[in-house]
């Protein structure tokens, strides 16, 4: 874990100004709770009654709950002033949080009986302004905690319906032992995110519980994260996770409709299944992320599903990743998509801050030392882009698209060597990879060694027939090999291909004006080149000079 100073330093520079309280809402942080038993087999309760109250918090509509993760990456192993008073540094950490209000714990085990302490400390005020404790038997600890958080609507002056109380009190699981494996779970999926472990963990709740209604949500987003993880990272696949995801979040739903983590899953369920499979998925997915919103307003998360969800719609999406990221500024993927959208639009700047705030967040985020390569890379510093590749490459040595943007950053700085070297760690792990085989090939077109080039781009071709750059890149190299009429087709076939993609057809200008000499076919070309790329003005001149109208 991060130390506490160098966390809050990073966020509070990066992104502590882009999200502000929301009016008439009170913003909640809670602490993971401190163990003051020699008792370290309870240890898991620093966090489980942690998160079980932030959760019951959640009912209140007038209450924002920080993501415990959020706030655990924050405060550290800072140990909070038992004073009544909350030193600087603690002020500074809720400050970062965007919280008006910590909740800030212990408990206390002796024999079979646990004293729970919970102080809620006031942000600006650096004070405690109120506790609650409780005392009573482990075997209780659901009712204690049901208690605890009450106690603190009741110490913040908060009138709630009998409705809201209602949920506040239920509890999915009254089996101590369940509880505790769903926890564990809980850290593995959430702190540590080993959702191997995690899908272990919540399996083991429900084989003693097999009503246990949150542990099965918890295996429902275990089991999408695993099968992303394994495609994203490891180059792999594993489609009984997903469908794993999708029985475990059904079940969920069908033991309790209240959980909004369970819609979201299945919602993730329908982003990821084959269209083919189930035609209507983004309907169905919208419909469940939507579920969530209604359960949980607040649940960040599901605002950065519907920015997916409604990605062919930039300013939609982008409204909703600003949402998102409102309600929990510290989701990486939204920072990181935002910087996307600007990067796009040739806003580099800003698309650094957004990319940069999600690396600050987690610097464990592969995704976003990528893109900042990109955005080195178009800028010219393509010894800094190099640097993000390997940083990302150095995190995840299996990562074939690092290590492909790796190889990209040695052939930029004209490392060619390195940069086939490269390259052929990537192949290995993914023989059948066109992008990787074509990269192979223009490392040898840039050596010059055409005959090599033209083999690589040829098995990069067999792999996908389409591949733009492989297409066109084999018709340059057949040129300097002298197979002009070689060439054509496969220039021609990047041009059919590839409706966005002019330079096929201003080299086919070029060869049929310099090489075949047939001006018809080399203005066809070069005017086909303009209707893609009307600004680029070497096409432009060719195209006048050849139909008489340069000057």
């Amino acid at each position: 874990m991060k130390s506490f100073k160098k966390a809050v330093v990073v966020l509070i520079i990066g992104i502590a100004c882009i999200a502000n309280a929301i009016p008439g809402k009170k913003v909640i942080g809670v602490t993971a709770f401190t163990n003051l038993s020699k008792d370290t087999a309870y240890d898991w309760l620093c966090i489980g009654i942690a998160d079980t109250i932030s959760y019951k918090l959640r009912n209140v509509q007038e209450y924002i709950l920080v993501d415990r993760v959020n706030v655990d990456k924050i405060i550290g192993e800072l140990q909070l002033s038992q004073s009544g008073l909350i030193d600087e540094n603690t002020v500074e950490a809720g400050k970062a949080l965007g919280a008006s209000i910590l909740v800030v714990g212990n408990f206390q085990k002796s024999g079979n009986q646990i004293r729970i302490t919970a102080k809620i400390v006031d942000v600006q005020s650096h004070a405690v302004i109120n506790q609650v404790q409780v005392t009573g038997t482990i075997n209780d600890i659901f009712g204690l905690q049901d208690s605890i958080a009450l106690g603190i609507i009741d110490k913040n002056d908060t009138a709630i319906t009998t409705e809201t109380k209602n949920k506040i009190v239920q509890n999915d699981t009254n089996n101590i032992s369940a509880y505790e494996y769903f926890v564990r779970g809980q850290k593995y999926l959430l702190y540590q995110l080993n959702y191997s472990k995690a899908i272990e963990m919540y399996q083991k709740a429900i084989s003693i519980d097999a009503n246990y209604a949150v542990a099965y949500a918890g295996l429902g987003k275990a089991y999408s994260l695993r099968s992303w993880e394994l495609r994203e990272y490891y180059n792999t696949t594993d489609p009984a996770l997903i469908e794993k995801s999708f029985q475990s979040s059904k079940k969920a739903l069908a033991l309790n409709t209240n959980l909004d983590e369970a819609h979201l899953s299945l919602a993730r369920y329908y982003q990821e299944v084959d269209e083919k499979k189930i035609a209507n998925k983004w309907t169905l997915c919208e419909e469940e992320t939507r579920k969530a919103l209604e359960i949980n307003e607040n649940n960040g998360e599901a605002y950065l599903l519907l920015s997916k969800i409604f990605a062919y719609d930039i300013p939609k999406s982008e409204m909703y990743l600003k949402q998102a990221i409102e309600k929990n500024k510290f989701l990486v993927d939204a920072h990181n998509n935002l910087g996307i959208i600007f990067l796009d639009r040739g806003d580099l700047d800003t698309a650094y801050s957004y990319i940069k705030n999600a690396i600050d967040i987690d610097d464990n985020y592969v995704i976003g030392y990528m893109n900042l390569g990109v955005i080195y890379e178009k800028r010219g510093q393509y010894d800094k882009a190099l640097e993000m590749y390997k940083m990302a490459v150095s995190k995840y040595p299996n990562y074939i698209l690092g290590l492909r943007n790796m190889g990209i950053g040695y052939r930029n700085l004209n490392r060619l060597d390195e940069a086939l070297e490269t390259f052929f760690k990537a192949l290995k792990l993914k023989k059948d990879d066109a992008q990787t085989l074509s990269e192979i090939g223009y490392v040898y077109l840039l050596k010059a060694e055409y005959n090599k080039a033209t083999d690589y781009f040829k098995q990069s071709l067999r792999y996908d027939p389409s591949y733009r750059y492989s297409l066109a890149n084999m018709g340059w190299c057949l040129v300097q090999l002298g197979k002009n009429n070689d060439a054509v087709p496969y220039l021609e076939k990047a041009h059919n291909d590839n409706s966005d993609y002019a330079w096929p057809a201003g080299y086919l200008g070029w060869l049929y004006e310099n090489k075949f000499q047939d001006t018809n076919k080399a203005l066809y070309w070069y005017g086909e080149a303009l209707k893609r790329d009307p600004n680029n003005q070497d096409y432009r001149n060719a195209y006048n000079r050849l139909s008489g109208n340069y000057r």
